[in-house]
């Protein structure tokens, strides 16, 4: 009977890690010019690798960071039923994915290529070993593209990106993602604290999911933020304000 409760209490114990650590939780909305889009080799390198570098060489275990990515090409094909040609977006096999310049290489596009980013996940540990541990991640990021496969979508910001910080690093964040935020002229990156697996709501924000299921679709009156004025969000006293557009 004492092992059962035991291996009970492991798991009880497990399930709470993964709902309620607590973390830096940032977003970043990204510029509506395409051309500044960080899946882009150009500014990846120039810009956002250089900036995740810089939070992920504070924690121990940067080694074990693994990414993965959706990537699509655009292939003209004909239709059965009528004949007529179209634009298909076949998924790109990228492999295995690791913080390291190769990996890099495979998933950012260069200028003109007939690609489509759709979106990228960063685990630090990765996110095998956070299943084998029954814990979060130290540093968790994502960016996503809010445009559209045929890029006919009006937009208020052209990119989306989540980084949350385990609060118990005690790691300088704040005054990298505000630096990165100017540099790639961001509409805004905000902060708040939140728990990783826990739903929440905090007065017009709305998370029904946990913080690896964040995207920007519903998170403000439950309403897609494109369909809104960005100027007239309103961000305080919710979240700190670490960079806002002049």
């Amino acid at each position: 009977m004492n092992l059962i409760n035991k291996l009970y209490n492991k798991l009880t114990n497990a399930d709470l890690s993964l709902k309620s650590r607590s973390y830096d939780f940032y977003l970043l909305f990204g510029s509506q010019d395409e051309a500044k889009s960080p899946w882009l080799k150009p500014n990846w390198d120039l810009y956002f690798k250089p900036c995740f570098d810089e939070i992920l060489k504070q924690v121990e275990e940067n080694k074990e960071t693994g990414i993965r990515v959706n990537k699509y090409k655009a292939e003209k094909r004909i239709s059965k039923k009528d004949k007529e040609e179209f634009i298909y977006h076949s998924e790109i096999k990228l492999g295995r994915l690791k913080w390291n310049d190769e990996s890099h290489n495979k998933w950012t596009i260069e200028n003109g290529d007939e690609e489509y980013f759709q979106n990228l996940e960063l685990w630090s540990p990765i996110w095998t070993v956070c299943e084998k541990r029954q814990t979060p991640p130290e540093i968790f990021i994502s960016i996503s593209n809010e445009r559209n496969f045929d890029n006919q979508r009006d937009l208020q910001f052209g990119y989306f990106i989540v980084i949350a910080v385990a609060e118990n690093l005690n790691i300088e964040v704040k005054s990298i993602i505000s630096e990165l935020s100017q540099k790639v002229n961001a509409k805004a990156a905000v902060l708040k604290k939140r728990k990783w697996g826990t739903p929440e709501k905090a007065g017009k924000w709305i998370f029904k999911n946990g913080i690896q299921d964040t995207f920007s679709i519903g998170i403000y009156e439950e309403k897609d933020l494109h369909h809104l004025n960005f100027g007239e969000l309103e961000f305080e006293p919710i979240w700190e304000i670490i960079y806002q557009e002049k």
